[in-house]
């Protein structure tokens, strides 16, 4: 029984887990791999601030909520950045705008989120603005947001496809072995004459 104590601990040690303000993350190439749809999609920097970007689902749909996510941190020092007055300023595909408001997240430092359900489909424009300890900054984001969860980006087109391939595959070799087993193949009668 020791040995599989041991075991068991040296696996939960193997991998740990780590908290980030992206996420949660396991180390090791493929779990890593496997979880960057998870982890900050866009970044950019103004006025010596960092922006980071996501939202959840990935890929919005159009009358679907979707959290967009923001993380402020300071290029220099590397210090995220909280109690900002910051605001979303969202630009749909027709030219409408919106401007809310980006309340910090509660027990997370640096973490500005809100929940929003894109109206239109196509391609928005997200501003997040807010004023810093050198003055305003700024950053400028693009999310394409989808009319239907069977249209996406290349890869889930691509794998939708093959599960689909594998599925029909499967069943039409499910079919040819129940015909094969259970209709006697055909032989002419051997006693009838030409």
């Amino acid at each position: 029984m020791g040995v599989w104590r041991v075991w068991l601990l040296s696996v939960l040690v193997a991998a740990p887990a780590l908290a980030h303000h992206g996420g949660l993350g396991i180390e090791g190439d493929l779990v890593e791999w496997a979880l960057r749809v998870d982890q900050w999609q866009e970044e950019q920097l103004d006025q010596g601030y960092r922006i980071k970007f996501l939202s959840y689902p990935r890929q919005p749909l159009r009358g679907e909520r979707t959290r967009l996510v923001f993380e402020v941190q300071e290029v220099a020092s590397g210090q995220y950045v909280g109690g900002l007055a910051a605001t979303l300023a969202l630009r749909a595909p027709d030219g409408r705008q919106i401007t809310l408001p980006l309340p910090e997240t509660q027990g997370v430092l640096a973490y500005y989120e809100t929940a929003f359900v894109f109206a239109q489909a196509g391609e928005y424009e997200l501003t997040f603005q807010a004023t810093g300890t050198t003055g305003p900054f700024r950053g400028t984001f693009r999310k394409t947001v989808r009319p239907t969860a069977l249209l996406g980006d290349w890869a889930t087109l691509l794998g939708n496809a093959t599960v689909l391939a594998a599925l029909t595959l499967t069943w039409v070799g499910f079919l040819l072995s129940l015909q094969r087993r259970l209709v006697p193949p055909h032989r002419p009668d051997e006693t009838a004459s030409p």
